[in-house]
């Protein structure tokens, strides 16, 4: 039987009820202005998720993966997040250390687009990072290795170590990593039903960045 959702597709909506203004041609030199106006637009309305990005990686020989990853801070550096070393995107990572990430407000019809070569950070940042999470993120961790198969024993090893952070409460995952993307590309995206999608490009180069608007 032919198997085809095209119609549900279609059907949905793609704008938002709200949409924030974007005087795309008075915008700054540098994205980082820019960026921290639509971060904080999205919070301030409430956007859901709004420091959840998708990070885009690939092994040396060029298979794809994504997933989605929880920023824990944005600075003049780039873009920061935390996840296993041994994970799927730690081992690409380690093998191709390159990346692209994609923050989505959708309530906001606006996306950031990233590309740039990542770094690992120091020990520190990586343990700041884990003890931020939630206790029962945090025992995930420590109970079994990122997307490995679900042991039978499960339960138990998550209980032990909820009761090993009841212990210690600073236990830190040694295999936790902080992970850091120094963008080449920033790229906004925003969609409007007053002036179509309009996208503006941040390219660094040596003495500073070049700004240049992109046909939708």
């Amino acid at each position: 039987m032919p198997f085809s959702l095209a119609e549900v597709l279609a059907a949905s909506s793609t704008r938002p009820t709200d949409e924030p203004g974007w005087a795309v041609d008075d915008s700054p030199e540098e994205p980082w202005p820019l960026l921290e106006d639509w971060l904080r637009a999205a919070v301030d309305a409430r956007v859901l998720a709004a420091r959840t990005v998708t990070l885009a990686t690939a092994t040396a020989d060029g298979t794809p993966s994504a997933r989605t990853v929880l920023l824990s801070d944005v600075t003049q550096d780039g873009f920061w997040f935390a996840t296993s070393a041994s994970g799927p995107a730690g081992r690409d990572l380690a093998e191709n250390p390159v990346a692209s990430l994609v923050w989505y407000a959708r309530e906001q019809s606006r996306q950031v687009r990233v590309t740039g070569s990542v770094v690992r950070g120091d020990a520190d940042r990586a343990a700041a990072a884990f003890r931020a999470r939630a206790a029962r993120s945090r025992a995930v961790t420590l109970a079994g290795r990122q997307s490995a198969p679900l042991p039978s024993d499960a339960a138990d090893r998550l209980q032990q170590a909820e009761l090993r952070l009841e212990r210690d409460p600073g236990l830190v995952d040694p295999d936790w990593a902080a992970y850091l993307v120094a963008p080449a590309e920033i790229e906004f995206w925003q969609s409007r039903h007053d002036a179509g999608e309009q996208r503006l490009r941040y390219r660094r180069e040596p003495h500073g960045w070049r700004s240049e608007r992109l046909w939708p």
